[in-house]
């Protein structure tokens, strides 16, 4: 709708006009009605309109001196000019001033209707040209900002002097911010491409940036860096409210710079980041000065390859204490130390699966109550995630659920918790050390804690239950360097000396009835 004035001295003449035309339908809409010159001219400063609709002969200030007056600022307005007098006097002179028509009074609803017509033809053109020409710079900035991002330094000059009239910043700093829409849940054909539209769209109606489409992002030249107040809060909240529900994004900013030639350093510190997309949190945009990933991922590379087994067998045994805290902690050491080594997607994926597979095996070998097929859902469903914080929340999920099951004598004192511990894992290689990290607590603490619940050093009790574990095999039938093998000695040797240490006999001598171990009882 185009805004109208109506002005004219005579009230009836005035009402007359809103009601015999139907302004809605011709693509109008009066905005105010008026009755000299001099209103005429402050209403037009305060509304702007498209058209004027003006009688010659007003009061104060006529139609003609009124329409001079807006002319000085404004060489858009259109006019009819109404008059009871024809005289080519009036005529001629609004001609001068570029009128749209004129029309005698007692008013022709039906020549009006026709003039009301050819001046609604000529604004749609004007406004057609301007549309045009609106898009015409919006496709010469994003080429140009396109061609700068990649531009050798020797074109950078050139490229910024005819980019630079076709911008303006908020300050002096310039800064690159690249975004990629992600489909999580599969929209529907169509989606990534609509929310690419939305976020331009949205990011030009709130006068923050300009856009431009590079491969699978979006880009934005900030009018603002990330860094003043509120404007990262703005940006986010713009990129979330134009996605689905259910969907997101990965967004990165490049460093700040000063220069418009300089915007490709920024344009290649933000793609840099998302080349390691996988490690940045969905949903949030990443800044090149929080190169340190999260979640304890280091960035520095050339790291020794992590001791996968080790890693399992400690989420393991956090697994069968019900330590929901311990298995939190191990994971985020078993995702720091993948990443550590390598970070890529795939390497850190094949190795989280690789430490919960083998962990949850050997759960399910301790546990009749645990089907390792139970799982298997959740070892296919790390390969979906696109984020390793997404990942590593699904696996921690699902364990510490698991964990607080299996920990349901966790409110026992922490020596009987270790004492139960070592029954059921004597033959695996346990360490105080481990037992207490497990625990949080002081490795020397906690020994001296067990040594005055048992008698015995922690060393020694795990000893004495191997041997115990030892005699039963061997009466069952086992071969000694079997026997040595299951409770935890693989030099059979070594196994040799501990058994005739604690019974007084060579493991060979076993035969009949067990014979009684030389110390004092396991029992507490």
């Amino acid at each position: 709708m185009y805004k109208v004035i109506v002005a004219d001295d005579e009230p009836t003449i005035r009402q007359g006009l809103l009601k015999i035309v139907d302004w809605e339908a011709l693509g109008f809409h009066v905005v105010g009605d008026v009755s000299n010159g001099i209103k005429t001219v402050a209403l037009h400063q305060e509304l702007s309109p498209e058209l004027i609709v003006i009688d010659i002969r007003m009061p104060r200030m006529d139609g003609l001196q009124a329409i001079r007056e807006i002319r000085k600022t404004d060489g858009d307005c259109q006019f009819l000019i109404l008059s009871g007098y024809a005289d080519f006097a009036y005529a001629k002179q609004a001609i001068e001033m570029n009128v749209s028509g004129y029309v005698l009074k007692p008013i022709d609803q039906e020549e009006l209707t026709q003039e009301l017509l050819r001046i609604r033809a000529k604004l749609d053109q004007q406004s057609g040209r301007a549309k045009w020409s609106e898009f015409h710079a919006d496709a010469l900035r994003e080429e140009l900002i396109l061609k700068l991002i990649t531009a050798e330094s020797a074109d950078a000059p050139e490229l910024e002097s005819e980019l630079a009239p076709l911008t303006s910043f908020a300050g002096t700093t310039k800064q690159i911010l690249l975004v990629e829409a992600e489909d999580f849940t599969q929209a529907g054909p169509g989606y990534l491409e609509s929310v690419k539209l939305r976020w331009l769209e949205a990011a030009e109606m709130e006068g923050l940036g300009y856009g431009f489409l590079t491969g699978p992002y979006t880009g934005f030249l900030l009018k603002e860096d990330l860094n003043r107040q509120g404007v990262k809060s703005k940006w986010t909240r713009l990129l979330h409210d134009a996605c689905e529900p259910g969907q997101g994004f990965t967004a990165a900013a490049g460093p700040i710079v000063y220069d418009l030639g300089d915007i490709r350093r920024s344009y290649e510190g933000a793609l840099g980041l998302l080349k390691d997309r996988f490690l940045l949190d969905e949903g949030r945009i990443h800044m090149e000065t929080e190169r340190v990933m999260n979640h304890g991922v280091a960035e520095t590379k050339g790291h020794a390859p992590p001791d996968l087994e080790a890693l399992a067998t400690k989420l393991f045994f956090m697994l069968d204490l019900g330590r929901c805290e311990g298995v939190a902690e191990t994971l985020r050491e078993a995702g720091g130390a993948l990443a550590a080594y390598d970070s890529t997607e795939i390497a850190i994926k094949t190795g989280i699966a690789q430490v919960l597979s083998v962990a949850l095996s050997k759960l399910a070998a301790a546990h009749s109550s645990i089907n390792i097929q139970d799982y298997a859902p959740l070892l296919a469903e790390l390969y979906q995630h696109t984020h390793y914080d997404k990942l590593m929340n699904a696996a921690h999920t699902q364990l510490a659920e698991l964990a607080e099951r299996l920990g349901k004598d966790g409110s026992q004192p922490v020596v009987k918790q270790v004492m139960d511990f070592i029954q059921r894992h004597y033959h695996e290689n346990l360490k105080l050390e481990a037992m207490a990290e497990m625990y949080n607590y002081n490795k020397g603490y906690l020994g001296r804690m067990f040594k005055q619940h048992t008698g015995e050093s922690f060393h020694t009790y795990l000893d004495k239950v191997r041997i115990q574990q030892a005699i039963r095999f061997l009466r069952e039938g086992y071969k000694v360097y079997e026997v040595s093998e299951r409770v935890g000695y693989p030099n059979v040797d070594y196994f040799h000396s501990k058994f005739k240490k604690y019974v007084g006999a060579s493991p060979s001598s076993i035969k009949g009835a067990p014979p009684k171990v030389k110390t004092v009882s396991l029992e507490t």
